[in-house]
């Protein structure tokens, strides 16, 4: 087996066009229909990585109120993100690891209209005290405290990322709140934004290793960075739950946690989940016995290639 390597995806897909190179990997989904041919084959499967709006309560006071956490979760169209920014490939999340993953299927989303959502989400802010200010802007006022349904998500340049805000402020804009992008280049957004927590909300991904430990991205000590815990999620359930869950040496335990935690986490609302991307794998259909596992990276594609 022969690797080359190039410096961007452009010099990558030039590469496979003219036949210097049979198989690619991590390429855009967008570019699949413009680099198949009939001598490939397209292989994929969900990766071990989430993405989702993680909530700053304690920067936007805002997201203390659980109405609003559950208004924006409600109206939260995955499909329309997965179609038309990872064009198809990508597989709608409900929780902290991709259901695949525990052997499960992933539930899906009430099969209602965007409007009958919008709908039922302006009622519950409604009942709950939240009316249009000047601005249309929903306004809640609880004693001295007024709140307003204006918030930012930071997240970084990267296209994808980008995409998927601008179709999210989309969505929630629909039910009275006003929100801001702000995006920046990955160092800095890592450096003065990430690690200090300096967001009202977070547009990110998390990685999840082999072991599906998620006790340095939800337990309350891993609040603070170096911690992955970026929306600050603090309950004293959980933490115990995580911390059963990664002393267990047996899997069904181990699933069994996991699922105790998904429920209990699912209670709060600290954070909308919102797809796991797919790896995409083009190779020739010359290739024999290629079997696609679960793969924790793209490497592990060769996991089971003879030697």
């Amino acid at each position: 087996i022969l690797f080359r390597f190039y410096p961007s995806e452009g010099a990558l897909l030039e590469a496979y066009s003219i036949g210097e190179v049979e198989s690619i990997n991590t390429i855009s989904a967008q570019k699949t229909t413009y680099v198949s041919r009939p001598e490939s084959v397209l292989r994929h499967t969900t990766l071990p990585r989430i993405f989702g709006v993680f909530f700053n309560q304690n920067q936007a006071t805002v997201f203390t109120q659980k109405e609003v956490r559950d208004a924006l979760a409600n109206v939260t169209d995955r499909k329309e993100i997965i179609d038309t920014v990872l064009g198809g490939y990508g597989t709608a999340i409900y929780g902290p690891i991709p259901a695949s993953f525990l052997g499960q299927s992933e539930p899906t989303q009430a099969s209602t209209t965007m409007a009958s959502r919008i709908t039922v989400a302006q009622a519950a802010l409604k009942k709950a005290g939240w009316k249009p200010g000047k601005d249309g802007t929903l306004e809640k006022k609880v004693g001295k405290t007024t709140y307003k349904l204006a918030f930012s998500i930071a997240t970084s340049n990267a296209e994808e990322l980008a995409r998927t805000a601008a179709i999210i402020k989309s969505q929630w804009e629909k039910i009275g709140a006003k929100i801001t992008i702000n995006t920046s280049e990955q160092g800095d957004f890592n450096q003065t934004i990430l690690r200090p927590r300096k967001y009202d909300a977070v547009l990110f991904g998390e990685v999840i290793g082999r072991d599906l430990d998620l006790y340095a991205f939800w337990h309350s000590s891993q609040r603070n960075d170096p911690g992955a815990n970026i929306a600050l999620y603090t309950n004293s359930r959980a933490d115990k739950i995580l911390e059963e869950a990664r002393t267990t040496t047996d899997q069904t335990a181990q699933f069994s946690k996991i699922a105790d935690f998904e429920a209990e986490i699912s209670k709060d609302n600290p954070a909308i989940f919102l797809y796991s991307p797919e790896f995409i794998y083009l190779l020739p259909k010359t290739s024999q016995n290629f079997q696609m596992q679960k793969p924790t990276d793209p490497s592990a594609r060769f996991a089971k290639i003879p030697s």
